[in-house]
């Protein structure tokens, strides 16, 4: 089964969709938003895509868009409507795209997806490919990642018991084990201009860049348990099924010693998300 983003995630997600719709109507105009088609880039189990379509409820569809085909199957039943929409896409891979999205949305959306990649520039020329001449994108990625996750990352996968599983995947353990993730923009003063250079050479025109700060407490270990599950989960792939939740409990407890807790013992993180506002040329 892909794990993607497990449901107990929902509630990271969608406070930080919240807060990136604020950002987002604090530098458009609502009438941009009026008879819009939007695409949603990592929607999910839809609890986003949702957010978007009250967020704009004048807007003419939402479709939104995951490579974790369980989640899209999940929103397709329960959440789809007469104006949301969910489709399966690999956004590194534009041979899964459906060819009716070409240069059809107004707006492409995403929170969080485009981290996940490999090749942004692959990626962000596929979502290129669907907006209108003209038409608009809004980014954000993470600039960092939690401290508590890196200490995890590189005491625990790194681990004699453990590293053997992910030989075959050194170049993902090299990402998720470094301290920038090898990305250009972590940790860099600039980190927004960064990013949005990547988005210019592929020949986007960007409008507005931001860097912003996300702070967010978790409700419960539950939660902050599947947020670390969702980061590592193409390596937990690896690990033999029967000693999945061994490995995740150790992973667990190293990370909760090192993070940083309210008085009550709720872990906090405290984030950095490059933000850019696009827009693909009218010619």
């Amino acid at each position: 089964m892909d794990e993607y983003v497990p449901h107990e995630c929902r509630g990271y997600l969608v406070t930080l969709q919240s807060a990136l719709l604020a950002e987002c109507r604090q530098i458009t105009e609502p009438y941009e938003f009026s008879k819009a088609n939007v695409m949603e880039v990592g929607c999910a189990y839809g609890a986003t895509t949702s957010q978007i379509s009250d967020y704009w409820p004048h807007s003419r569809e939402v479709l939104g868009v995951d490579s974790n085909k369980n989640a899209i199957n999940y929103a397709f039943t329960f959440v789809a409507d007469e104006k949301m929409d969910f489709a399966y896409a690999d956004i590194e891979d534009q041979s899964t795209f459906d060819l009716s999205w070409a240069g059809k949305f107004d707006w492409v959306f995403s929170s969080q997806a485009l981290f996940f990649v490999r090749d942004h520039a692959a990626a962000l020329r596929n979502l290129m490919w669907c907006v209108k001449p003209g038409g608009k994108c809004f980014i954000a990625v993470p600039a960092a990642k939690p401290a508590d996750f890196h200490a995890a990352a590189k005491k625990v996968i790194g681990a004699d018991c453990w590293k053997r599983n992910f030989q075959p995947i050194s170049d993902l353990v090299s990402d998720i084990t470094e301290e920038n993730c090898n990305r250009l923009w972590f940790h860099h003063p600039h980190a927004d201009r960064v990013y949005s250079a990547l988005l210019e050479q592929v020949g986007y025109q960007v409008l507005h860049t931001k860097l912003f700060d996300f702070r967010y407490i978790f409700s419960s270990q539950d939660e902050y348990k599947a947020c670390l599950r969702c980061l590592i989960r193409k390596t937990l792939h690896h690990i033999p099924e029967d000693k999945r939740e061994n490995f995740m409990k150790e992973f667990q407890k190293t990370a909760y010693k090192k993070a940083k807790k309210t008085p009550g013992g709720s872990v906090i993180w405290n984030l950095k998300y490059v933000m850019v506002l696009a827009k693909r040329p009218d010619q």
